[in-house]
């Protein structure tokens, strides 16, 4: 095998017990027990150190079906773990503009009283919306 081509990992293996076993580069075969709440198969493009094992739910959109443009989606949330980093709590994942953050409940809160409070400020607009089209027909 080439020095400068990546190892590949194998695929996880789903054990008797519920488990799944990972290798991983530092730690050799993991055995990675789930929550109930996580989806991944822990399958990984080439094998991640320990601590990047992550459980992730499924992540759910923030989705709007305009009469203009369709489908769209706003913003993804799910439920996010690195068990065995430096950080094993379970946050909230969200992808934002700014990439991926993970929150834990006070942030989570700040962010839907956030997007609670710009849904009140996009039905002003709305509303501004409509009277200045009101205006374009006199």
């Amino acid at each position: 095998m080439s020095a400068d081509r990546p190892l590949v990992a194998p695929e996880p293996r789903r054990n008797a017990d519920g488990t799944t076993s990972v290798l991983t580069l530092d730690a050799g075969i993991v055995q990675v027990t789930c929550p109930a709440w996580c989806f991944v198969e822990h399958g990984y493009r080439v094998p991640p150190a320990k601590a990047e094992i992550t459980h992730r739910s499924e992540p759910v959109w923030a989705l709007a079906d305009t009469p203009e443009q369709g489908p769209t989606s706003l913003v993804e949330v799910s439920l996010v773990q690195s068990p065995y980093s430096d950080r094993p709590q379970v946050f909230l994942g969200i992808e934002t503009d700014d990439g991926f953050l993970e929150l834990g409940p006070a942030g989570a809160r700040r962010v839907a009283t956030a997007l609670r409070e710009h849904a009140d400020h996009i039905d002003t607009m709305a509303d501004q919306l409509v009277n200045v089209r009101a205006g374009e027909d006199q």
